[in-house]
């Protein structure tokens, strides 16, 4: 288009994108309006597929200029390679499923990537939607898991980071085999529910050593298996108690006869180990004469059954005009084993 005013030559007119146009188009407007200038018809008005792959062919700087006319007027099978030199499998089918408007340049690139993979394809073949968002998520993920994980798992919002974040921290701990070997059972959890439980389960080694060996009345629970199990058999929360257990603070025993209970120890400044609490099945209070029974086998495991330290601590500050009032043992007693 020329344009010619009073006593000057003619020149080109400038090539400005319109306002539909920058929503449509993007960052690739600037281009796309040099090739056709406003009021853009044949871009705005091309279906989303081409618009995407003309889009995809400037980002990859392919000669738009020399391609437009085939890439919006042949057949798409013929107009991907045009646009591309190759036919990604799986981008026809995907070309429709990417919405209205441009994606930038890398959301593209990273789209031809994930295509790549078998197990991403499968999972963008038979996705309704696909977003710019979603596949950069997706390919933030390691690659062991953006092959594979539950599509409504990867392109939730904050999903990728987190599953990142937890394979970065699994590769700093034990290294990167371990760190892909448990993004392959991460992979194959089927459910969110399942994938969170079992992130959350491998994030965490197995329990420290527990203090004492056990007796045949007070069995340690020395993994996070034996701590899961327990759980399910006593119906309590003992397996968010894995952490601390992991971290040496906090070991766990079973109380093995009849009617049972789940007994933990902690560490304690002055005592060592000291008796923190002890259960039954649904956290019910221990009854007499059974607090009688694990007090006299964890006191033949050296472990303390009364007041903590922070008690006595407080206790000291009471002296100085302080308003905390020291318990007697028996309270503190009643308390680690329910009352």
């Amino acid at each position: 288009m020329l344009i010619k005013t009073a006593g000057a030559p003619l020149v080109p007119a400038k090539a400005e994108p319109t306002s539909l146009l920058k929503l449509v188009a993007g960052e690739f407007a600037g281009r796309i309006a040099a090739l056709w200038p406003a009021p853009h018809t044949a871009f705005v008005t091309a279906p989303a597929p081409r618009r995407h792959l003309l889009c995809m062919a400037l980002a990859f700087g392919r000669d738009v200029a020399a391609l437009a006319d085939a890439l919006l007027g042949v057949r798409l099978k013929h107009a991907i390679p045009a646009a591309l030199g190759a036919t990604p499998h799986g981008l026809p089918r995907a070309l429709t499923r990417m919405g209205d408007v441009a994606w930038p340049a890398d959301a593209y690139a990273k789209l031809l990537d994930l295509l790549a993979e078998p197990r991403a394809a499968k999972m963008l073949r038979h996705a309704e939607v696909i977003e710019a968002e979603a596949v950069r998520r997706m390919a933030e993920l390691p690659a062991a898991m953006s092959q594979g994980v539950p599509l409504e798992i990867a392109v939730s919002s904050d999903a990728a980071r987190v599953l990142r974040d937890a394979y970065e921290a699994l590769r700093m701990r034990s290294g990167a085999a371990a760190a892909d070997a448990a993004a392959q059972r991460w992979v194959r959890a089927g459910s969110a529910a399942r994938l969170v439980e079992i992130v959350r389960d491998d994030l965490y080694p197995e329990p420290a050593a527990p203090p004492h060996s056990g007796t045949p009345r007070l069995a340690p629970l020395a993994t996070k298996a034996a701590m899961r199990a327990a759980a399910q058999r006593y119906r309590n929360c003992l397996r968010d108690q894995i952490p601390h257990a992991a971290s040496g603070w906090s070991a766990h025993y079973e109380w093995t006869e009849a009617p049972g209970a789940i007994v933990e120890v902690t560490r304690d400044a002055i005592f060592g180990w000291r008796l923190e609490q002890a259960r039954m099945a649904d956290n019910a209070p221990v009854p007499e004469p059974l607090r009688e029974a694990i007090a006299a086998e964890l006191a033949l495991m050296g472990v303390h059954v009364g007041r903590s330290s922070w008690e006595l601590d407080r206790a000291l500050d009471a002296l100085t005009g302080n308003a905390y009032r020291l318990r007697t043992a028996e309270e503190s007693i009643g308390e680690a084993f329910g009352d």
